[in-house]
């Protein structure tokens, strides 16, 4: 049992507030499953990774629901669950739809809970103020929390702090061609190769040191591409190497990772998709790389970034796991003086994590208060102004006042969400991204607004086709030769997102009652299934999208036709209906035949599209 553990043991009492800070590997992570399994109610886990919280969902004993749908899917209303495992805007989303389960909640765990000050931190600034007005208890856990008293007041919280990690995390430079370590001044020679890149020959030097004392190692990179590039040199050097980002597909990544966990892979080449709170057994985090790509609002790389003091100790955090190994090494390639003096003041020099300011808006939180908030106006700015960790302080009036004014909030006697605010509130879109909606267009293309919404151009990482991939997508074509450079998993993310957008622009326009909602609706299905409109029932029939492609590849425009032609046309499908036999028969023994239009079969066929005025419908092959 570790220190923190025991700790948090002897001072936890149910009802209080707990904010607890300790290094990476100390066993936060440990108290969350511990909390899971004993206390009663709901409980609620949320974190800003799918895969951590799906690892603590597989330690979790109670009747737990992991999920990872989409945040903007009304997929929780009912919940049977003892335990609810999912980010940080799933359960924000869960809040603002207001179920009625929320009231059954006990206690909320919020892992990484510094991400307030990140781009993730609408989320979290919901939930705590959710928390905060219902008397539910928070446990908030990080490692690299900046202002202990801040977080600390903001949660109203009792403070559990562990400074020094069990397994203690050498902190290193390896520079030609030594290891040095700041925190006990060690210094260690590594094999020198030659190689005309010195980079390189460094990191074979680091690993083949790491790789002597039977040990592994985790080496960040800064791009997906970098990481396959590295990890086949290392493995041209018999180095068993693998690489790990988030463009793989889940089933591979875990393949990945239970390799690792074997002992079959010695190295793991990753970008920060490992950053997080996933545990694995891991010695060393070497960093090959100390940037990150940086975007514009489009997907278009603009450059690179360093890693911020708290991205940087979270990665080197991984290292060294209690019941694993005795001590941990993060360690950095560096290749001048210049470069190894600017890494020591920059991430070895400062334990604690700098704010790096919010890329959200008081407007955005103030419309997520307000869908379950429903109280006077003065009440919804005192909670925000008060309870606020990025906005404390603030004037939220004018966040309300702009509200209004977009008819996003009207005001009564208390503040409410109008139709339209509603649909934006839900949809957890950007009250922003309604400046690119066409609701004052009576004459609009839905993939053209789709297609140019941030959210997608961001995912398309600058492919010129996305548009027409998009529109591929729709009409069930083939879009493998379409954004190349993208992964498997990046055109996931694409569709994904339009997936989102175009549900959005169903609800906005259906909450303004505009003329195109109906076309929106469609277009949101097309994106949904990947199919015309005539797969999409065929699909909801109980067919796969490759089924019903197969079918209107034949020309079948539905699952009745399908049924009525599939001896002609040595087709298979779901179970037909009886009334579908006989007019199969007569199809069998009449078709391309001459036949009586008085016969009440015809007529029937004729609605099936079968038998159009020209005569027998034409199939293809």
């Amino acid at each position: 049992m570790s220190e923190l553990f025991t700790q948090f043991k002897n001072s936890y009492v149910y009802g209080k507030n707990y904010l607890i800070v300790a290094p990476t590997g100390s066993g936060k992570t440990h108290i969350a499953k511990y909390l899971l399994n004993e206390e009663k109610g709901i409980v609620v886990y949320t974190s800003p990774l799918k895969a951590l919280s799906r690892e603590v969902y597989k330690a979790t004993k109670r009747k737990a629901k992991y999920v990872d749908s989409d945040v903007y899917e009304d997929d929780l209303r009912y919940l049977s669950a003892e335990a609810l495992l999912t980010t940080y805007e799933k359960f924000d989303s869960a809040i603002r739809h207001d179920y009625s389960w929320l009231k059954n909640i006990s206690l909320i765990i919020i892992d990484e809970i510094h991400n307030v000050e990140s781009d993730r931190g609408l989320g979290i600034e919901n939930i705590v103020l959710w928390a905060k007005e219902n008397s539910v208890p928070i446990i908030g856990l990080s490692a690299t929390v900046g202002n202990v008293e801040e977080y600390k007041q903001w949660l109203n919280a009792e403070l559990i702090k562990v400074e020094k990690r069990k397994v203690p995390l050498h902190e290193c430079i390896a520079f030609p061609y030594i290891i040095k370590c700041y925190d006990n001044n060690k210094i260690i020679p590594i094999e020198k190769r030659r190689l005309k890149n010195t980079k390189l020959d460094l990191l074979l030097g680091v690993l083949s040191y790491i790789l002597s004392l039977g040990k592994n190692a985790l080496v960040f990179v800064r791009s997906r591409n970098s990481a396959e590039t590295l990890a086949e040199t290392l493995r041209k050097f018999s180095i068993p190497a693998l690489p790990y980002h988030s463009g793989l597909p889940y089933d591979v990544r875990d393949k990945v990772i239970e390799s690792f966990m074997k002992g079959e892979v010695k190295v793991l080449v990753s970008t920060t998709a490992l950053g997080q709170g996933v545990n694995l057994p891991v010695y060393a985090t070497v960093f090959y790389d100390v940037s990150l790509p940086d975007s514009d609002d489009k997907g278009e790389f603009k450059g690179w970034r360093d890693l911020s003091v708290a991205e940087f100790k979270q990665i080197a955090g991984r290292a060294g796991r209690p019941g694993f190994d005795q001590e941990g090494m993060a360690i950095v390639i560096t290749e001048t003086i210049k470069e190894m003096d600017k890494v020591v003041k920059t991430y070895f020099s400062s334990f604690l994590a700098k704010s790096e300011g919010v890329s959200f808006k008081l407007e955005n939180l103030t419309l997520g208060v307000i869908s379950w908030f429903n109280k006077r106006e003065e009440e919804v700015e005192e909670l925000i102004g008060k309870g606020s960790f990025t906005f404390k302080g603030k004037e939220v009036k004018p966040a309300i006042e702009y509200l209004v004014k977009q008819n996003l909030v009207e005001k009564k006697e208390t503040l409410r969400l109008t139709p339209l605010g509603k649909a934006v509130a839900l949809s957890y879109i950007d009250v922003s991204a309604l400046n690119g909606f066409p609701v004052n267009v009576q004459d609009f293309n839905p993939l053209d607004v789709v297609y140019s919404s941030p959210a997608v151009l961001q995912s398309l990482r600058g492919c010129e086709e996305g548009k027409e991939l998009i529109e591929r997508w729709v009409n069930g074509g083939d879009i493998a030769s379409l954004c190349l450079k993208l992964s498997a998993k990046d055109i996931d993310d694409v569709i994904s997102n339009a997936r989102w957008i175009a549900f959005a622009l169903y609800r906005v326009l259906r909450a303004l009652n505009h003329p195109k909602a109906k076309e929106a609706l469609e277009f949101y299905e097309r994106v949904k299934y990947g199919l015309p409109k005539e797969g999409i029932e065929m699909v909801k029939a109980g067919l796969s999208r490759d089924e019903a492609k197969k079918l209107l590849q034949l020309n079948i425009k539905s699952v009745d036709e399908a049924c009525i032609m599939k001896d002609i046309l040595n087709i298979d499908v779901i179970e037909c209906r009886k009334f579908h036999e006989e007019l199969r028969r007569f199809v069998n023994e009449n078709y391309g035949k001459e036949i009586d239009q008085n016969d009440p079969r015809v007529e029937i066929l004729k609605r099936f599209g079968i038998i159009t005025e020209t005569g027998w419908k034409k199939y293809g092959k």
